[in-house]
């Protein structure tokens, strides 16, 4: 191993001292892995320029997904790396009415939103088109696990998403594998009650009150 002579060094006058401090690994790595564990940096590149989407669009089902009315639509968005965040995109796939729409980031359930919208219905009414929302404060965003609160009031908009196709209740099982939403934990639930139409910074979602897990969850980007 290469060594230096260091004057004065912890050892004495002309100590000679270890030029490389090698670490240890305990895991497999990666490239990427390591100049991040070091780094703080990661080198991962954003897919289409968003920092996270709730699902992939290469899985989008070929029926998109008709939303109920005033319902709270929960969904869960892995966002894998830190960024600056402006936007929340959202796709209607109709140009029906709508006459209310909000949305939030939460971290999880009985927390304060980490970002949210104003009431947003005229920015996305009429045209089936993608939309960029602005939230009401851009907010950097940490690599983790968020998730998107919606509440659509309109004519029967429809959304981008992906649907189980097991029939019955074991649709919302299989889109929800080993969730719990007493323990905080979705993939993606809806609230048939109570859904919140309007969001500030202090408006809590308690995941597992009043919410059930859904066979169907929507896309969104965020940027």
């Amino acid at each position: 191993m290469p060594s230096v002579l260091v004057a004065g060094g912890p050892n004495g006058p002309l100590a000679v001292e270890s030029a490389l401090s090698p670490a240890v690994f305990n895991a497999p790595f990666t490239a990427d892995g390591l100049i991040t564990a070091l780094g703080g940096v990661s080198t991962q590149s954003l897919a289409a320029g968003y920092l996270g989407q709730s699902v992939n669009p290469d899985a989008l089902s070929a029926t998109a997904v008709v939303l109920t009315t005033a319902y709270g639509y929960l969904t869960r968005v892995s966002v894998p790396v830190s960024g600056l965040s402006t936007y929340l995109d959202v796709v209607l796939t109709t140009g029906n009415t709508v006459t209310n729409a909000v949305w939030a980031l939460y971290t999880g359930t009985a927390s304060n939103p980490v970002a949210y919208t104003a009431e947003s219905h005229t920015a996305v009414s009429g045209t089936a088109n993608l939309y960029s929302v602005p939230w009401a404060t851009p907010v950097n965003l940490t690599a983790g696990t968020y998730y998107v609160y919606q509440c659509v009031t309109g004519t029967t908009p429809s959304m981008p998403g992906v649907t189980a196709t097991s029939t019955g209740s074991i649709g919302a099982t299989v889109l929800n594998p080993n969730c719990s939403l007493s323990g905080g934990t979705l993939n993606s639930a809806l609230l048939a009650s109570g859904a919140p139409t309007s969001v500030t910074g202090t408006t809590q979602l308690a995941f597992g009150t009043g919410w059930a897990l859904a066979a169907s969850k929507l896309w969104y980007g965020i940027r």
